[in-house]
């Protein structure tokens, strides 16, 4: 009987999950890798130590935030000294983040960083009002509005405290004490991304975000779309045939990070498409990048 155990709590999280992922009308093609997905969300669940419970001041976060960022930003990546072009791009993202933070909920510190590595294809938030971005993400994007909804996701993962939220869980997993034993943690607890619903929240009100201060939905929903042919293509190069299947492989990789982390394309691009009808939100022209530190790839 004990053996039997462990499989019949895995089948009635599977179950559990399925039904949760019916009753918030989550549209995902049905597979072995869905289940395993909408189980590991209910995992993060239970172990989720809910911010409404125990809130952490904004003083509190902002402090620990500033302490994760220096160790951070601190951290040699890539060159002794940050060139002219990078930290152009560093301000130029700041101006982009700074029209969609405006329309956030909290009135926080925001700072924007740019990760100047083309092997870089993801973007995490920080407590507190830190966002970084990489170059590798960057030059997937077709629009400066893509990027004011990428910006707008994390500036919500913070806005709505999931950030905050995890340094909650990760202290009482750790069982960590006082505000300095938080500040050691790795700043992959932070790029390793939420549960399925809160990343699909992040969407929702990062893109109401950049549509408030002007941008065009359509510009991340481009994004996405552009996603999912590199997930099938992702899918097509894991058994390389040829030197140039071994390329593309070669280039997907530095993709897995950010789609292991977030939901499937798919299902984020139709979740906003359903949004721009229902909330009638407006697609003005989208307007052109302006990144003086790398060259946009042509599309």
């Amino acid at each position: 009987m004990k053996r039997w155990l462990p499989l019949s709590l895995i089948l009635l999280a599977g179950i559990a999950a399925i039904v949760a992922a019916q009753w918030q009308h989550i549209a995902t093609r049905p597979s072995a890798q869905a289940i395993l997905s909408a189980t590991a969300d209910a995992q993060h669940e239970m172990t989720r130590v809910p911010s409404r419970l125990d809130r952490m001041s904004d003083a509190d976060e902002i402090s620990i935030g500033n302490q994760l960022a220096a160790n951070y930003t601190n951290i040699d990546r890539h060159s002794p000294q940050t060139s002219v072009a990078t930290q152009a791009t560093e301000a130029y993202l700041q101006i982009v983040g700074d029209r969609v933070a405006l329309h956030a909920r909290r009135k926080l510190p925001w700072k924007f960083h740019y990760i100047s590595d083309p092997h870089f294809v993801n973007a995490f938030a920080l407590p507190g009002g830190h966002v970084f971005i990489g170059q590798g993400l960057i030059t997937l994007m077709h629009s400066e509005d893509a990027l004011a909804a990428i910006l707008g996701h994390e500036v919500e993962h913070i806005d709505l405290r999931h950030c905050s939220e995890r340094i909650q869980t990760e202290a009482h997993l750790r069982d960590l004490g006082p505000l300095g034993d938080l500040v050691g943690l790795p700043v992959e607890v932070f790029m390793a991304g939420y549960s399925k619903e809160q990343e699909l929240e992040a969407d929702r009100d990062g893109t109401a975000l950049a549509v408030a201060a002007g941008y065009s939905p359509l510009g991340v929903v481009q994004l996405f779309t552009e996603f999912e042919k590199l997930e099938g293509q992702q899918a097509a190069a894991n058994h390389p045939a040829t030197p140039i299947d071994e390329a593309t492989q070669l280039s997907l990789q530095t993709l897995e990070g950010y789609f292991e982390s977030h939901p499937p394309s798919a299902q984020r691009e139709q979740q906003l498409r359903e949004l721009i009808q229902s909330q009638h939100w407006p697609t003005p022209p989208m307007r052109p990048l302006r990144m003086p530190a790398l060259k946009v790839l042509p599309h």
